[in-house]
C-alpha cells in the first residue's frame, strides 16, 4: 500500500473542495454544452484503473471495484450487490483485453436493467 505499491490509484489527494479545484473546473468547463463531469470521472476510472477494475470483477470483490460502485452512484449497502451484479456479467463486460469505448454504457445498461439497485449512474 502506499508509495512502494505499483497501483497509480493506492494514494489520491482529494482537493475537490478546494477553491482553486472548484474555480478552475468551473471556470474551465463553463459554456461547454453537453459536459457531465460525473460521466467524465467515471471513464478517467475505467481507462485508468481497467486492468485493476478487470481483476476485481472476475473476483467479484475489491477495492477498485468498489470504488467503482461508488462512482456509479451506488450507496454503500449497495456495494455488494453491484460487484455480485458485475461478477454475474463479467464475460460480457469484460470481454476484451482493453478498456472499451463503450464499457460505461454498458455498466448503465446493466444498472438500469437491475431496479433493485439504485445507484445514480
Amino acid at each position: 500500500m502506499g508509495f512502494a505499491n505499483s497501483d497509480p490509484g493506492a494514494f489520491s489527494l482529494d482537493i475537490t473542495l478546494s477553491p482553486t479545484y472548484t474555480g478552475a473546473s468551473t471556470y474551465g468547463t463553463a459554456g461547454c454544452k453537453d459536459w457531465d463531469y460525473s460521466q467524465h470521472q467515471r471513464n478517467h476510472f475505467l481507462e485508468t484503473q481497467w486492468v485493476f477494475l478487470n481483476e476485481d470483477a472476475a473476483r467479484g470483490k475489491g477495492k477498485h471495484l468498489t470504488a467503482f460502485a461508488q462512482i456509479m452512484g451506488c450507496s454503500k449497502e449497495q456495494e455488494t450487490q453491484f460487484a455480485v451484479l458485475v461478477r454475474n456479467n463479467y464475460s460480457s463486460l469484460f470481454r476484451k483485453t482493453e478498456a472499451r469505448s463503450d464499457l460505461l454504457t454498458q455498466f448503465e445498461i446493466l444498472i438500469s436493467a437491475n431496479p433493485e439497485l439504485s445507484c445514480s449512474g
